[in-house]
């Protein structure tokens, strides 16, 4: 093989292992019968949520996967790509469970989350988590409970 080819599969291995460690999560699907048009708005969906997806072969991903030390991994076969969550660490899942429902073509290999490997079978659990947002409306409802209650009985007092 060339050494400009090896240099350049080297480069690849190394950036994909630099956008794994930079994720707060990834996951690696196939994305077998996604056409161009479902592709697209799953990927401007997740950049509107500063995550990204990229394709990537095989060999590369497998790499860079045993470069991170992470084992006991399914061997990658088939088109897969690589979805990298930058911010919100759950929305990969979320997006991705939701276009498996729709195209029974996609097949979810695994994710990484919390230095965790997340399992086809914990994928729905994942998904069913609300996101960044949704937590944090839910927090700020159960802390303005307690001064509304306060609220309505000091002016039940003052009538």
């Amino acid at each position: 093989m060339p050494k400009k080819i090896i240099e350049l599969k080297t480069k690849q291995t190394t950036d994909c292992v630099d956008k794994i460690k930079k994720a707060k999560s990834f996951l690696i699907f196939e994305y077998f019968g996604l056409d161009v048009k479902k592709m697209t708005k799953m990927r401007t969906k997740m950049h509107e949520k500063n995550a990204s997806i990229t394709i990537i072969k095989n060999n590369i991903l497998n790499r860079a996967l045993s470069e991170m030390k992470l084992e006991n991994l399914p061997e990658m076969v088939g088109p897969n790509a690589i979805m990298f969550c930058n911010d919100d660490e759950i929305i990969g899942f979320k997006t991705l469970y939701d276009v498996m429902k729709d195209n029974k073509t996609v097949k979810y290999k695994f994710g990484y989350l919390e230095n965790k490997i997340i399992t086809n079978e914990q994928l729905p659990m994942i998904a069913s988590i609300p996101g960044r947002e949704g937590l944090y409306s839910m927090v700020l409802s159960c802390l303005l409970g307690p001064i509304k209650k306060l609220l309505y009985g000091l002016k039940a007092i003052k009538k």
